[in-house]
């Protein structure tokens, strides 16, 4: 049975749809129980996470149908996108039960727990998946490729970042275990994984689409999921809204100049990779805050209901982060060079 390039696509954006539902979700998940929210396995976040988690199945049975049926198929590059959202899926179908089974066992978790992140390991793998995938179709000139390469590079920024946040943020204590990080080790690992991996995907996005513009619609959809997720179920947080003009500036600055919009000469991609990064706080904001507001939390004080005040200092720690974050960058852009690449399939 023989399948063409227009239907990998197809499989790769219904797992597209999941992944940007499970994310989405969870992030809500995160704020929802930050907010008080009753505590539950029946919730809307996670009646969206695993609405995603179902539909990311179903593009994982279709993979693993294709690959199955097609020798072809799996001799191209592009099969790699396959293999990996199988491999995401079957993460994810044992984080679902799991965790079920965590919440009767043991109560109310924190963000870090075994199931969760056995369950944003699984969309993680889903996302690399998906954006690889995508990538290495960009040369059959189908046009809904470059569109869902934005959306897709969007998710896969979200998904980094709550990735990173399972071991950073001050919010995983739960009934039966503590695995609140050190508030040292959290800002350390902070500042050298969010720059980094944050620059590594703003370079991956760009030599995959290769046109100016494209990478800033990827920033733009990273907003919207975090302020749909994160910011509007909490009106306290909104101070935060005119925050994000700076990474969609900042962006599209690194974009022109890394493009060759903006004519600089020499080192546009390290200068480029050094702005993304320089400014990781506010792509991350508001959650990251509380990785940093906790050093001020009195005993007891949730730093989540101290994210306003975050706001006002943010300036004052984004300009003390910025150039050890812009180094950071930097690096993330001389390997990505050095070890990292997106093969195309002819079309001929």
């Amino acid at each position: 049975m023989k399948f063409t390039p227009k239907i990998v696509l197809v499989v790769l954006i219904i797992s597209l749809f999941g992944s940007v539902l499970e994310i989405w979700g969870g992030s809500w998940d995160i704020t929802s129980h930050a907010i008080g929210s009753p505590e539950s396995f029946f919730t809307p976040p996670h009646a969206v996470l695993y609405s995603g988690v179902g539909i990311s199945l179903i593009a994982a049975i279709a993979s693993m149908f294709i690959l199955g049926k097609d020798k072809e198929i799996r001799q191209k590059s592009f099969s790699l996108g396959l293999k990996l959202i199988i491999v995401g899926s079957m993460f994810q179908i044992i984080a679902g039960p799991s965790d079920y089974l965590w919440h009767e066992l043991f109560g109310t978790d924190g963000l870090l727990s075994p199931t969760h992140l056995t369950l944003i390991t699984g969309i993680l793998i889903q996302s690399v998946g998906i954006v690889i995938g995508l990538g290495r179709l960009v040369s059959h000139n189908f046009k809904a490729t470059t569109p869902a390469l934005v959306i897709g590079f969007s998710s896969l920024w979200f998904v980094v970042i709550g990735f990173i946040f399972q071991f950073t943020l001050p919010i995983s204590k739960g009934d039966t275990l503590n695995l609140n990080p050190d508030p040292y080790v959290a800002g350390v690992i902070l500042v050298i994984t969010m720059p980094f991996f944050c620059t590594l995907v703003f370079w991956g996005a760009v030599k995959s689409m290769k046109k100016f513009g494209w990478v800033s619609g990827s920033v733009a959809g990273l907003i919207i999921l975090n302020i749909t997720a994160n910011i509007i179920p909490n009106e306290a947080l909104w101070e935060f809204l005119p925050w994000f003009i700076i990474p969609m500036i900042v962006t599209l600055v690194a974009d022109g100049i890394i493009n060759n919009k903006i004519k600089i000469g020499k080192f546009r991609e390290e200068i480029a990779g050094g702005l993304v990064g320089a400014i990781f706080l506010v792509y991350s904001m508001p959650l990251v805050g509380m990785a940093y507001i906790q050093f001020y939390i009195f005993s007891g004080i949730s730093g989540y209901t101290l994210l306003p005040e975050f706001s006002e200092t943010l300036a004052i720690i984004l300009g003390i982060m910025s150039i050890p974050s812009g180094i950071m960058g930097v690096i993330a852009v001389k390997v990505a060079r050095k070890k990292i690449s997106v093969p195309l399939e002819p079309t001929a």
